[in-house]
């Protein structure tokens, strides 16, 4: 097995030599002793260490702080700070180019192990993230539905190319504007443009929706059919909303609404990722280890849709239902879900529960007004819609 390598940086040849001693004795390899910084960025790009031990002062005009930030932009390798000195200032200079450690001389070799070990293992551990966005980055870019991602003010920070191809929009020249910006839909029976209303999305986390077979409008005027399209919360590791993903589904790229249906009747249906919050990298749908509690259920319903499974996704939406009756997402995923099937009758009362508990949330009010229209009830879906407007005003 390949030891780890040390690169050490430090003037004082009697302290190099001490170091390089300890650090054998731990199992590490030196990748060579330097004493100024530009030797230590010089020797870092050829040997390309696991580490550097980093003195503070150094000779040249250079100091460690200085070597280490260039060092660490270059060639991303962790860097431990050495130094005699623990005045504040100097070591709110070091903090700033976020160090792996930091040590005080003198030390003991006690003190070297731990703080080398941890630092190796936290350079570890990025690196197992890095490679993960990797692989999701590459993931989201291969799929032919369009991906745009709102942070919690609705401006946008990721368009993938399938999403740039319908917007006209470039992923860099997409970032940080609005999403109203950005996507617009066109209605394709009245030819009025529209936009997704996110806010309830973001600050209830309600799902979103479009009416199908409707028009996204690129920057240069042209169109592009959509059978689907759905708007989902992002949640952070504490279960806070910090935004909002979206899918575009193109016509000419999804298969017919039968044989969604279809796939929803198997057991173990394959469902490429979109989304990591339920799916492992062999892209199953993973079984919960535990039970998940109303939000955990309403979640799982929510990243169904995305896959178009809407069978197993009423059933997630039943079982957040079953463990909080009155959590109206829930019972207005499971009317979304009805209403992607075709199942009108029975997606209305799921509506008319979900506004019984919320009965000014113009999302619903929207998805009901639509499913009406549908039904052939103008009357009522135009009450609906009035009342969406008035609410969301």
């Amino acid at each position: 097995m390949k030891k780890d390598s040390v690169l050490i940086v430090e003037d004082d040849f009697i302290v190099a030599k001490v170091i390089e001693k300890n650090l054998i004795d731990l199992g590490y390899a030196v990748a060579g002793l330097v004493a100024t910084g530009d030797d230590a960025i010089a020797k870092a790009g050829s040997e390309k260490p696991d580490l550097v031990l980093m003195d503070i002062h150094l000779q040249g005009d250079m100091d460690g702080i200085a070597a280490s930030e260039k060092i660490h932009a270059s060639f991303g390798i962790p860097v431990v700070f050495l130094t005699a000195l623990s005045d504040r200032q100097t070591f709110d200079r070091a903090l700033i180019t976020a160090p792996y450690g930091y040590i005080i001389k003198p030390f003991s070799q006690n003190t070297l192990s731990a703080t080398i070990r941890v630092a190796l293992n936290k350079k570890q551990s990025e690196r197992k993230i890095t490679d993960r966005h990797l692989w999701l980055d590459s993931t989201i870019r291969s799929l032919p539905e369009g991906i745009v991602a709102i942070d919690a003010i609705g401006n946008i920070v990721l368009v993938n190319p399938a999403a740039e191809q319908m917007t006209g929009w470039t992923n860099k020249e997409a970032f940080e504007q609005p999403l109203d910006t950005v996507l617009t839909f066109v209605d394709a029976i009245s030819g009025q443009p529209f936009h997704y209303y996110t806010t309830p999305i973001i600050t209830e986390g309600v799902i979103g929706t479009i009416p199908n077979d409707s028009f996204v409008v690129s920057k240069n005027l042209s169109r592009i059919l959509i059978e689907d399209s759905f708007a989902s919360p992002i949640r952070d590791s504490k279960g806070e909303i910090s935004g909002a993903v979206i899918v575009l589904y193109p016509k000419n790229a999804v298969s017919t609404a039968a044989e969604q249906v279809q796939d929803t009747e198997l057991a173990d249906s394959p469902a490429r990722e979109i989304s990591i919050a339920f799916q492992n990298q062999k892209g199953r749908i993973r079984e919960p280890s535990v039970p998940f509690d109303a939000a955990g259920w309403y979640d799982r319903g929510n990243y169904l849709i995305f896959l178009r499974r809407y069978k197993d996704a009423i059933n997630a939406y039943e079982n957040a239902i079953s463990t909080n009756p009155l959590n109206y997402q829930s019972w207005y995923g499971k009317g979304t879900a009805l209403a992607k099937l075709g199942m009108a009758q029975d997606a209305l009362p799921a509506f008319d529960k979900a506004l019984s508990i919320h009965p000014r949330n113009s999302r619903i009010l929207y998805a009901k007004g639509t499913l009406l229209k549908k039904m052939g009830k103008n009357g009522e879906a135009d009450r609906c819609f009035e009342l969406a407007r008035l609410y969301q005003a």
